[in-house]
């Protein structure tokens, strides 16, 4: 049995997409395929991706109508002969040797593994600047050792993604993880699931993975007016797994609505909309019956000057504060 199986959703990424795979051949790792699923790209990737199939043996290339991130990557799954699952996205890349460094610590009891990233911004293909996202610790984890570090892990907002992560095939399939279809955030649902079952977790410190952040066109960095009512569902989600292991913790749910909250202001003031237009949709933020709650309570975990200009609806002043990007998440 092959150790990786490698899937990467293609759509639209003809910029991107020679990176990526140049930077998988590049781990110079031969105990792994590479499962390239054209997502019904209107651009050259889907002809990218038959290139590399064609020059590589360990890399095959699949086509099929456009479903979504999530449909792909289960397609993927369906096609896939490693004893690990790696999830890759065509517009970011990998560095070091990830392959060879934690094979050894993959075996057929381990059913998560977490390693460190780096968050890019990058214009033209040329990066600007580079931040190290680090986990708090490392080492092999049983259930209850993970149980304890969940609320630690989560405010690194390192948990929600699948591209730092390597899942043991056998393990999906016994519990039957696959993607959920939704507009956004089937990478969250897919790992709560994995993290309601899961009896071993391994961390790394070191990073291997480059993700490509505030790119206009990408899925994350559009506007999308329902992104915050989608993120406290999924929070709804985390509260109910934490209640199930008996974790009871208010303040740790307000911490995670208020970095919802201001996350979607930062993204709202990178559009280019209106100063008005911008104005209106922190406002209907505002106006969301768990952020009235949230700006309401003394013990909020907002910044006390961001609470209070949200409060007294001083929404141009917010914005410009995240334009700049001073002050608090």
């Amino acid at each position: 049995m092959l150790k990786y199986s490698v899937i990467i959703p293609v759509y639209n990424v003809e910029n991107y997409l020679p990176r990526c795979i140049s930077s998988l051949l590049a781990q110079n790792y031969a105990d792994l395929e590479i499962l390239l699923i054209d997502n019904g790209s209107k651009d050259q990737s889907g002809q990218i991706c038959e290139d590399y199939a064609a020059q590589f043996s360990n890399i095959t290339a699949y086509h099929i109508p456009n479903k979504g991130v999530g449909s792909a990557r289960n397609f993927g799954l369906a096609k896939a002969k490693g004893e690990f699952i790696y999830f890759v996205d065509a517009d970011d890349y990998l560095v070091g040797n990830l392959f060879s460094d934690v094979e050894s610590q993959l075996d057929s009891q381990l059913d998560l593994l977490v390693f460190s990233y780096y968050n890019s911004i990058e214009k033209n293909l040329s990066e600007i600047d580079r931040s190290a996202k680090i986990l708090p610790t490392e080492g092999k984890k049983d259930k209850s050792d993970f149980i304890a570090l969940f609320q630690e892990l989560c405010l690194t907002d390192m948990m929600y993604t699948v591209w730092n992560k390597i899942y043991r095939r056998e393990f999906l399939e016994e519990h039957e993880i696959v993607f959920e279809s939704y507009e956004l955030g089937e990478d969250v649902r897919f790992n709560l699931n994995v993290y309601q079952h899961v009896n071993a977790v391994f961390l790394v410190k070191s990073g291997y993975y480059v993700y490509i952040s505030g790119r206009v066109d990408s899925a994350m960095g559009q506007y999308n007016p329902n992104r915050m009512n989608y993120q406290l569902e999924e929070l709804g989600k985390v509260d109910q797994l934490m209640t199930s292991w008996n974790i009871h913790d208010d303040q740790f749910i307000d911490q995670i609505k208020a970095r919802i909250l201001m996350s979607n202001i930062q993204n709202i003031s990178k559009q280019k909309m209106s100063l008005s237009k911008k104005r209106h949709c922190v406002e209907m933020l505002c106006r969301n019956q768990e952020m009235i709650v949230l700006l309401k309570k003394p013990t909020s975990p907002l910044h006390p000057l961001v609470r209070r200009l949200l409060h007294f609806r001083m929404y141009r002043t917010v914005i410009f504060i995240k334009k700049l990007q001073t002050l608090i998440k």
